[in-house]
């Protein structure tokens, strides 16, 4: 009987870590927002320009995933 006391009791403190490490798990905040940045741009004659790059819409990384099926 004593056998089986051991088992309900380790499987309850498993439980009870699992659930610990459960609650303190904090999720991964939203990705930053990407933001236009501003560069200098020298033409002919030296004049200089400010130019707003804006970050590209939707998808932000590229992809190694190709389309089709192969031969």
């Amino acid at each position: 009987m004593q056998r089986v006391w051991i088992a309900v009791a380790s499987v309850w403190a498993m439980l009870l870590l699992v659930a610990v490490l459960a609650w303190s798990y904090a999720p991964a905040g939203p990705l930053p927002q990407a933001q236009p940045h501003t560069i200098v741009v020298r033409g002919a004659n030296g004049k200089q320009q400010l130019v707003v790059v804006q970050p590209p819409a939707g998808q932000t990384h590229a992809s190694t995933h190709t389309s089709g099926a192969a031969g």
